[in-house]
């Protein structure tokens, strides 16, 4: 581990601990878990006592796998999350590139690699479970999907767990790389009714266009996708209880070094046990010369 990392390790541990009677059994939903692994973007709140994975994956060989790997640490069912019907599950070449949805071919030939990543090596019938349907899962402190253009699908069928769910953090797409997918705008507005603002992009990607048979430039021009972070709206903060509130600042800064937001939750707490807390992650922010 490089002095780098050990630093961010000890500030890690310093967060969890100031956190720590209101970060107990911290809940994250993996939807779409395919190579689940320590580098996962929510890993950091793992820190806290008592957190969970509930995660699904389709992929039967690969939720066995990650089940073997993390030996009761996070928990893998094999379903296909959806709105409960039958569908087909196109396998493609990427296995990461799998979905509930066909890929848009006449897209995909036009920017490097794509559509060879996506190709179609078996279509598999296969049913789907909503995720309001799944018990076990009341809450989600953390919901993460990544299922390749069903983001939006997952979500209609969520809207019980989105009631006590603090971050959505959902892959979405610019344009339709799989066919009639809804892409991020569609995500944004249906999730901004129903209490959550857009906090901002998180790994955003793209690839080269393709001219004639080849692609230039050093890098590509177009943003195809990104992982897009959703936290409560202004409104539904002022509505959440300071455990809430809590959770959601730990959330924020331990996976995306959001203090300006975890502050902004601390803020709102008003209660005995939480009153101090924005002042005394402040003194944390500071001895760890994370304060600007």
């Amino acid at each position: 581990m490089t002095a780098a990392s050990e630093r961010g390790q000890d500030y890690l541990r310093a967060l969890a601990a100031l956190f720590a009677p209101f970060i107990e059994d911290c809940t994250v939903v993996d939807v779409g878990a395919h190579g689940s692994g320590d580098a996962d973007v929510y890993a950091p709140l793992l820190a806290g006592k008592g957190a969970a994975v509930v995660g699904f994956e389709p992929n039967r060989v690969e939720c066995a796998r990650l089940n073997e790997k993390w030996s009761g640490k996070r928990r893998f069912f094999p379903y296909a999350i959806g709105d409960g019907a039958q569908a087909s599950f196109y396998v493609c070449r990427a296995p990461l590139t799998s979905s509930l949805l066909r890929p848009n071919g006449q897209l995909l030939v036009h920017f490097e690699g794509l559509a060879e990543m996506c190709e179609v090596t078996e279509e598999i019938p296969i049913s789907t479970v909503r995720l309001d349907d799944i018990e076990g899962v009341p809450a989600a402190d953390f919901l993460k999907l990544d299922i390749q253009g069903g983001t939006l699908l997952a979500l209609r069928n969520a809207e019980r767990l989105l009631e006590r769910t603090l971050v959505v953090h959902a892959e979405t797409e610019f344009l339709q790389i799989y066919r009639d997918q809804p892409l991020f705008s569609e995500c944004e507005i249906f999730l901004r009714h129903r209490g959550f603002m857009f906090h901002h992009f998180h790994n955003p990607e793209g690839r080269r266009m393709m001219h004639g048979g080849y692609a230039v430039g050093r890098a590509p021009s177009q943003t195809l996708w990104a992982d897009a972070v959703f936290v409560p709206s202004l409104r539904r903060l002022d509505q959440l209880a300071s455990r809430e509130l809590v959770r959601l600042a730990w959330i924020t800064e331990a996976v995306y070094g959001a203090s300006d937001m975890a502050m902004a939750c601390l803020g709102r707490c008003r209660d005995a046990e939480t009153a101090d807390l924005a002042t005394r992650f402040r003194s944390v922010l500071a001895a760890h010369g994370v304060l600007a």
